[in-house]
């Protein structure tokens, strides 16, 4: 090449173009650029969130039947007496009514300006549902106390569903759909303000005590459906 004369670049026999400018940094590579979510990656999220509302609807309906039956460990039978509203002694053992809890002896509620001892009158409602009736239990193991938890029944009639639904005792790991009932028909506790016996114990210093477990997979479920929400929220918050 001649001294003086520009160099220019053939391109598919299109005629002289103007040399192509160089760079002053990053030896002519193009400065990287984060890829943009294109229409697939929007697909994707709104397809996981489908996915998610859909698995949300089968676990709460699932949620609403009635949960299967736990190991049976042993079966009482017999007069029992009441402890409180939500225990038993039969047979010279204490017996937790599993899937309930119920105020607390010496708990008050209120009705407007009125309190009332809504802990000795579940009591009360628990030994009008036994009186006259032999109970018969389904054990199924014992709670961190060392009580045994157990479906109990009296006169054909599931106490611890006829404690719940008669607003003496709240849901505490079965009979949600009772309490549901209950609070809409403001019958018991549900009538006026009280505090959950689960919060008045601890309140009051008395035993910690957490709901009872089942042996249902729509538990598992939903806490998986809460995880799985949090991150994908956390990935659409982030941008990813």
């Amino acid at each position: 090449m001649r001294p003086g004369k520009r160099n220019f670049r053939i391109v598919n026999g299109a005629g002289p173009r103007s040399p192509a400018p160089r760079r002053r940094f990053g030896f002519g590579r193009s400065p990287a650029v984060a890829p943009r979510r294109g229409p697939e990656g929007r697909g994707g999220m709104i397809g996981g969130w489908v996915f998610l509302i859909l698995l949300s609807i089968g676990a709460y309906i699932a949620a609403k039947l009635p949960p299967p039956e736990r190991t049976v460990t042993g079966e009482l039978q017999g007069a029992a007496t009441a402890s409180d509203g939500d225990s038993l002694r039969l047979n010279g053992r204490r017996i937790r009514l599993e899937g309930i809890d119920a105020p607390e002896i010496g708990q008050t509620c209120r009705r407007g300006e009125t309190t009332w001892d809504c802990g000795g009158e579940a009591r009360e409602r628990l030994t009008t549902l036994i009186r006259g009736h032999a109970t018969a239990c389904r054990l199924h193991g014992h709670d961190r106390y060392g009580r045994d938890l157990g479906v109990c029944e009296a006169g054909q009639r599931d106490l611890g569903r006829e404690m719940v639904i008669s607003g003496y005792a709240v849901s505490y790991g079965r009979y949600q759909s009772e309490e549901d009932a209950a609070r809409e028909e403001r019958v018991g506790i549900w009538s006026g303000d009280f505090v959950r016996p689960q919060a008045w114990r601890r309140s009051n210093g008395g035993a910690e005590e957490m709901p009872h477990e089942m042996d249902n997979w729509s538990g598992l479920i939903l806490q998986w459906l809460e995880d799985q929400i949090r991150v994908m929220f956390r990935r659409f918050l982030d941008g990813g």
